[in-house]
């Protein structure tokens, strides 16, 4: 069930209705829970016991690591046993065919079988919500982990299928006091169902049509303009389907009555492409952070060690959208820029004074070099394979 279809549209006022009018205080959480339930089911229903029996593999290993000692082996056994499990799944199901086929292809040969799966509805985002909740109970973060909570939690289906990636422990607290809204805070959820729906279906579909030259390179001739013009676009509508998305979600979880984070952030102003990030699918950024780049050391390493890790981590955030190396290469773009700001922000610009106490052109420079660097980043994003965005690039900025 997809949020810009009239099928989200009658579901989500069906279910606000009886959730208001009809549902008990006591029992709204187990209400939340049947209704993610009946969404994801919607999808394919089948899958729905797999997010069930993760669910509740989760729960118990959690569970087990509570009882143990901080810090004892048996708290880490647990905690790795967990995530590998959770991770294997996600693997089996997103990567299994990408990792047969780079197989073959490094081999030459038909070694391995092409699996052909269903990809489970979402099975990235409860995947990344299920590893926080085994580490930061592993970490001590999370000290209670109660089961209606974390059902609801599992099945809040206005983060079934887009962001924002919650955290168990602001949301949480939550579940057992829910409250109506206030008109007015009412009508500004319901505003940002409507902004989201707008940015999504008005504005990212209709630059859609402009960025088909992306989209399909080896399709009919286009001008040197029309891809120029295709890789603003292409930067628009990823933006404005992420966000309008989020914004679909976190206006229907008010409407619940459940706080949910924010996601984006005017990530095109920003100056750097760190700033960027902190902008950008915040977050995905933040889990990506606290749940690889820190547990890798984080930039507490040498720098040539920090470097590595920035590569690492941008690597898994660009697997995560999609199982393809032009994924993957996205996100080394990003590492690289990202390793390449924090030489450049730790040892260039003390050293020099224009750069230190910047005045306005500068900071201009700055955010139109980062804009650039993220609008060509895109360009491997869209792109089925390298050939296309090597055509796409070439024929745009060498004319070819």
């Amino acid at each position: 069930m997809i949020f810009n279809t009239w099928t989200f549209a009658v579901f989500a006022v069906v279910v606000l209705v009886i959730y208001w009018l009809a549902v008990p205080q006591r029992f709204k959480p187990y209400y939340i829970v049947v209704a993610g339930c009946v969404f994801y089911a919607s999808s394919v229903p089948a899958y729905l016991l797999l997010i069930l029996a993760l669910g509740i593999t989760t729960y118990g290993i959690a569970i087990m690591m509570l009882r143990a000692k901080q810090g004892s082996p048996a708290k880490k056994f647990w905690m790795i046993l967990g995530v590998a499990a959770i991770v294997g799944v996600l693997a089996f199901f997103k990567y299994s065919k990408f990792f047969a086929l780079t197989i073959d292809e490094v081999l030459r040969h038909d070694v391995l079988p092409l699996p052909h799966l269903i990809v489970p509805l979402a099975i990235s985002f409860f995947t990344f919500e299920f590893v926080h909740v085994l580490v930061d109970v592993y970490l001590g973060k999370i000290e209670r982990l109660d089961p209606l909570d974390f059902a609801t939690f599992t099945m809040f289906f206005p983060t079934l299928v887009a962001g924002p990636i919650k955290r168990y422990q602001s949301f949480a607290p939550q579940v057992s006091h829910i409250v109506a809204p206030p008109n007015e805070t009412f009508a500004l959820n319901i505003y940002r169902v409507l902004l989201g729906l707008t940015k999504k279906v008005v504005i990212a579909d209709s630059m859609t049509l402009l960025a088909q030259p992306i989209l399909t390179p080896n399709g009919e001739p286009f001008g040197r303009l029309d891809y120029i013009v295709a890789i603003f676009a292409y930067g628009a509508k990823i933006y404005f389907d992420f966000s309008g998305y989020s914004d679909i979600a976190i206006g229907t979880a008010g409407l619940l009555g459940i706080r949910i984070p924010e996601n984006f952030s005017r990530p095109y102003w920003a100056q750097n492409i760190s700033v960027f990030w902190r902008r950008w699918h915040m977050s995905l950024s933040s889990w990506i952070r606290d749940y690889v780049f820190i547990p890798l050391g984080g930039s507490r390493r040498p720098p040539l060690v920090t470097a590595l890790n920035l590569f690492i981590a941008m690597a898994i955030a660009g697997l995560w959208h999609g199982a393809a190396w032009t994924f993957v290469v996205w996100g080394l773009w990003h590492g690289g820029g990202l390793a390449a700001h924090r030489v450049w922000s730790m040892r260039v610009v003390p050293s020099v004074d224009w750069l230190s106490k910047p005045g306005r052109l500068v900071p201009a420079a700055s955010t139109v070099l980062t804009f650039a660097f993220v609008f060509l980043g895109w360009v491997l994003f869209a792109a089925a394979t390298f050939a296309n965005a090597a055509t796409v690039i070439e024929r745009a900025f060498a004319g070819g």
